[in-house]
C-alpha cells in the first residue's frame, strides 16, 4: 500500500526545482560573492545551485559552497526563501560563517572576493542582494547582543 501511495504522489504531485544559496560572512563581517560564469546580465552572486534529488538543502548549500570554492562553513539559519515562476523553482537561502582564506575557484566561477557589506557589485539579482541584506543585518543585530 505504501508503494502505491508514493507512485500515486510521484505521478500526481507536481515536481518543482529547489535551489541553495548561502551567504558567507567572515571574521571581520565581509560577504563571500562570486562572479559565475552563467549569470551574463547578473554575475555577481553567492555560492549556489540546485539540490540533487532527495538532498538536504542545508547538505545541498554546504555542497554547492564546497564545489565552487572548496571552502567549509559553519552553516546558520535559513534567511531568505524566494519563489520563481520562471523556471519554476524555490529558492531557499542559509547564512554562514567562515574564516576568509584562499579559494579554489571552479570552472563555473571566475573569480570571487570578500567585499564589504557596503560596496556590493550592482551586477547581481535582486533576491540574492536582499538575501546579503537579511544577513548583513542579522550578523550586524547578534554582534550588538551581549555575550552570556
Amino acid at each position: 500500500m505504501r508503494k502505491l501511495m508514493q507512485l500515486g504522489i510521484l505521478l500526481t504531485v507536481p515536481q518543482q526545482r529547489i535551489g541553495v544559496g548561502v551567504v558567507v560572512l567572515d571574521e571581520i563581517g565581509r560577504v563571500l560573492l562570486l562572479r559565475h560564469v552563467f549569470h551574463p546580465f547578473a554575475p555577481w552572486g553567492v555560492p549556489g545551485g540546485w539540490l540533487h534529488r532527495h538532498e538536504d538543502p542545508a547538505d545541498g548549500a554546504l555542497r554547492e559552497l564546497w564545489e565552487e570554492t572548496r571552502l567549509t562553513a559553519d552553516l546558520h539559519s535559513v534567511i531568505y526563501l524566494k519563489h520563481e515562476k520562471a523556471p519554476p523553482h524555490l529558492g531557499i537561502v542559509y547564512l554562514a560563517y567562515a574564516a576568509s582564506q584562499p579559494l579554489q575557484l571552479s570552472g563555473e566561477i571566475m573569480e570571487a572576493c570578500w567585499c564589504d557589506p557596503d560596496q556590493i557589485p550592482e551586477e547581481m539579482f535582486d533576491f540574492v542582494r536582499e538575501a546579503i541584506e537579511t544577513a548583513v543585518h542579522i550578523h550586524n543585530k547578534q554582534q550588538k547582543q551581549p555575550y552570556e
